[in-house]
């Protein structure tokens, strides 16, 4: 279970108007400004809505430039909106001082990056245990939840190593191994096969759904059609705003080639239809 934030830091819980439960991560009239007063603006995100429930895996796609890094951004709490606003586990984060934001991300917010973000000094066991490290979690618990989040991602053979001594795959599940273990709301995942090779991408993304498989939220940003093909639902967006959306059915394939064909709608970039994986 994610752990609870603080209570030093007054959140504001505010029920979703599904089911009268609070969304694990939810987004309400989110919008996005850039540029001077007084001088030229740019709207990189429009009054745009968005309900994530318990257990989702939500892919985000679109055209370079649609939105989609703007919404992740103001998801996690790294930027903030313009106007609208953003509840993970129910709770509004508006308000809060720098020092209890950044114990509200770490508490609730679990990041996988394209470019994995590990810290090559540090071992692999450092790497995954750092947020615990940080959250003075106690030892013996540190060592139950690292036993358990390595065995089920295939690296408990590698946490001696360093990031520079393994794999890009092997990289981007020490990263995911990361993210989970403090039990985090929602984990958010930037592009995480953009550096991968295709072999290593499948092993990444079936990890990524074995975990969705056992209860972890998550919210994927990607422009690739074939890591998008592992998510439930897929909400495209483009120039700012919602532009559809797609629920996967039971053939994975299938809906693969549905996303190839949104994308085309959508008119997106040769770029942004990345060539299929087998």
């Amino acid at each position: 279970m994610p752990a609870a934030p603080n209570s030093s830091t007054n959140p504001r819980v505010i029920h979703s108007s599904t089911g009268g439960a609070p969304a694990v991560l939810e987004a309400a009239g989110l919008t996005k400004v850039y540029g001077a007063a007084g001088g030229s603006t740019h709207t990189a995100l429009d009054t745009f809505d968005l309900r994530v429930g318990q257990g989702e895996f939500l892919g985000v796609m679109g055209p370079s430039g649609s939105g989609k890094s703007t919404l992740l951004n103001l998801l996690a709490t790294i930027d903030t909106p313009t106007a609208g606003s953003v509840r993970v586990g129910g709770v509004d984060p508006a308000g809060m001082s720098a020092k209890q934001l950044a114990l509200f991300r770490r508490r609730q917010l679990g990041f996988v990056f394209q470019e994995f973000n590990l810290l090559d000094t540090l071992t692999v066991r450092e790497n995954i245990l750092l947020p615990l490290v940080l959250d003075k979690v106690k030892l013996p618990e540190m060592n139950q939840r690292l036993k358990a989040v390595t065995e089920r991602l295939g690296i408990g053979e590698l946490l001696e190593r360093r990031p520079f001594e393994i794999s890009g795959g092997q990289q981007q599940r020490v990263a995911i191994a990361r993210a989970i273990i403090p039990g985090p709301a929602v984990v958010l995942a930037d592009e995480l096969t953009g550096n991968l090779d295709s072999k290593s991408a499948l092993d990444v993304m079936n990890t990524l759904q074995g975990l969705n498989d056992d209860g972890v939220t998550v919210v994927m940003v990607t422009h690739d059609p074939f890591a998008a093909s592992f998510c439930k639902r897929i909400v495209f967006i483009k120039d700012g705003a919602r532009f559809s959306e797609m629920t996967r059915g039971a053939n994975r394939q299938t809906f693969f080639q549905q996303v190839l064909d949104s994308l085309s709608i959508m008119g997106g970039a040769k770029d942004d239809l990345q060539a299929a994986r087998a």
